[in-house]
């Protein structure tokens, strides 16, 4: 790492707490400073992870120069430095790699400090502009409206975006936790003092609430991320590491973006054809009629779902461009799971050569049989591991942490390759979700009665009710489904061939189209089930209706349950050693 330029030969013990501290060494800023307090234009876009001279006076909020002098670059240090203050313990500690883009980093802490408040307010927003909506003109008075789409799909979106970068800022850091990241809480250009913190670096890993871990490709290289995982492992426990991917981020923010593009495609064309959906449902009857008979109630539920399947023409445009997206999630997620399964300490890079045998005697003495007695923070969270023969090597230890309790606490986090957390799949579709509130107001952009009426409904209320109901199911059942049905679609285009065959490039444009009419297809079954239950009623329609919401829910479960085994409790570095001892 930049930041760790002078060789020595010692670190201290992670229990040297007391000595540090008086020290004035240990430090911490708060998430709010760090994501875009002080440094106004520069910290907020990324300086902050740049190790370049320019960096340095942008992120201690000096004025740059072309070639600054010492006592300039010594000032912006102390500047940058003064920043963090004196602390006795943080909530987080950052681990990460210097070889990182700055931007995916400086995005990751956007998403993990701020995407919860985002989404909190922005469904704050949405349930404030349908309220006044409602409140303004009446519930069943919106049809047709063109405020619907501005204040119940834009505005909320604009307040998630503007939170999730600012939300630190905006709130006035009241939930803001304290943070330990070395560019602020080690010094950059007081040598000496930059040395003490140094070898301190295990008392602030050691005194640190949990452990954020930013990844990327270079992580598991480096020595130094070593040290942090090693000493954290025996004074806080995998079960208090929160595992962050650099790709996570970007992906997140694109798949929004792409469902807000298909949305917005949707509404014009309800502008261009409006209530197109109620007009069209009398012919599509007319034609059904010849090959269903006499049963209406099949026959509306086939209708139903012909409407749903021609609305799927909205995701075409983004089917493919998401096909790069869910490639570059997958390809990162399959590397890190990876790289933790063949951890190897030995084999990590390590900037000045003089360090390395420092950082292996520590990570030995955290790992030895002997040092359980030392370790008085963990014992909650233990699990049993594989035991080792004789003779112990504590550095094997710490391999097979990384490769099993660490590996398996990241998996219980975001899953395999293939998995995608059912709540990042919701957040993915926030505009869909807000585009549903468009749709049941806005009666397909046409007179609430008259589209009521169309439809084959009773009254408005018996419309938008069922309306409710059908977004309510699709969107927890049918739209989500599109994240995994898609990893699985790009995982088979991928294994067949390499890079960008012609072959991936035909089986990415069939492919990927029919991993979205899948998912579309899985709503109109919903639509069509809930609707035809309620025009035509039946004993023999409902149990058809119910069978096909009960497989709908079960394939739910198998795609984002179904890799999801009972967690084991987690290791703590004394349980290993104490194993090891038994072993030996």
């Amino acid at each position: 790492m930049p930041l760790r330029d002078a060789g020595f030969t010692r670190l201290h013990s992670p229990d040297a707490f007391d000595e540090v501290l008086d020290s004035g060494n240990y430090r911490s800023i708060r998430a709010e400073q760090l994501l875009s307090g002080y440094a106004e234009f520069h910290a907020r876009h990324g300086s902050i992870f740049d190790d370049t001279l320019f960096s340095l006076f942008a992120a201690s909020g000096s004025p740059a120069r072309r070639f600054p002098t010492r006592e300039e670059v010594q000032m912006a240090g102390d500047l940058l430095f003064q920043k963090s203050r004196e602390a006795g313990h943080v909530d987080f500690f950052i681990s990460h790699s210097w070889k990182a883009e700055r931007w995916s980093k400086f995005l990751a802490l956007c998403m993990f400090f701020n995407l919860k408040l985002a989404i909190k307010c922005s469904f704050a927003v949405w349930c404030t502009a349908a309220v006044f909506l409602i409140a303004s003109t009446g519930w069943a008075s919106l049809g047709g409206s063109y405020f619907n789409f501005p204040c119940l799909v834009c505005l909320p979106l604009a307040t998630f975006f503007i939170v999730f970068f600012w939300g630190q800022q905006l709130s006035g850091g009241l939930w803001s936790p304290t943070v330990w990241l070395d560019r602020f809480c080690i010094h950059q250009t007081d040598l000496e003092r930059k040395q003490q913190q140094i070898v301190s670096l295990p008392v602030f890993v050691a005194r640190s609430s949990r452990m954020l871990l930013l990844w990327d490709d270079t992580y598991f290289d480096r020595l130094w991320c070593h040290l942090e995982l090693a000493t954290f492992a025996c004074y806080g426990g995998a079960e208090k590491v929160d595992v962050v991917p650099l790709w996570l981020a970007p992906w997140l923010l694109a798949s929004i973006v792409s469902h807000l593009l298909s949305v917005s495609f949707l509404e014009l064309l309800e502008h261009v054809f409006p209530s197109w959906s109620a007009q069209w449902i009398p012919g599509i009857l007319s034609v059904l009629q010849s090959h269903f008979g006499d049963s209406e109630a099949l026959q509306k539920f086939a209708a139903i779902g012909i409407i749903g399947m021609i609305s799927s023409i909205i995701a075409l445009p983004v089917s493919i461009p998401s096909f790069f997206a869910f490639r570059l999630k997958l390809r990162s997620h399959q590397l890190m799971l990876s790289q933790m399964a063949g951890f190897e300490v030995r084999a990590a890079s390590c900037t000045v050569p003089a360090d390395r045998s420092a950082v292996e005697q520590q990570v030995q003495q955290l790992f030895s049989c002997d040092s359980g007695s030392r370790h008085h923070a963990v014992d909650e969270g233990e699990v049993h591991l594989q035991k080792f023969p004789a003779p112990w090597d504590p550095l094997d230890g710490f391999n097979t942490y990384v490769r099993g309790t660490l590996r398996e606490a990241v998996i219980g986090q975001i899953g395999n390759e293939l998995d995608v957390p059912w709540h990042t799949c919701l957040t993915a579709i926030l505009p869909m979700i807000f585009y549903s509130s468009v749709n049941i107001l806005g009666c397909d952009n046409g007179s609430c009665e008259e589209s009521a009426r169309s439809s084959g409904y009773s009254s408005v209320f018996q419309y938008m009710s069922v309306q409710v109901v059908a977004w309510a199911f699709s969107l927890v059942t049918g739209y989500v489904v599109i994240f995994p049905v898609l990893l699985r679609t790009v995982k088979f285009v991928v294994s067949c061939g390499s890079g960008s065959s012609p072959l991936q490039c035909v089986l990415a444009s069939i492919g990927c189209p029919l991993a979205f009419e899948y998912c579309y297809f899985c709503v109109s079954l919903t639509w069509g089930s809930i609707v035809s239950v309620v025009q035509k009623y039946s004993r023999v329609q409902l149990a058809i209706s119910l069978a096909i919401m009960t497989c709908l829910v079960a394939q739910g479960i198998v795609l984002f349950c179904g890799n999801t085994m009972p967690r084991r409790q987690q290791v703590s570095c004394r349980c290993v050693t104490r194993e090891a001892a038994a072993a030996g």
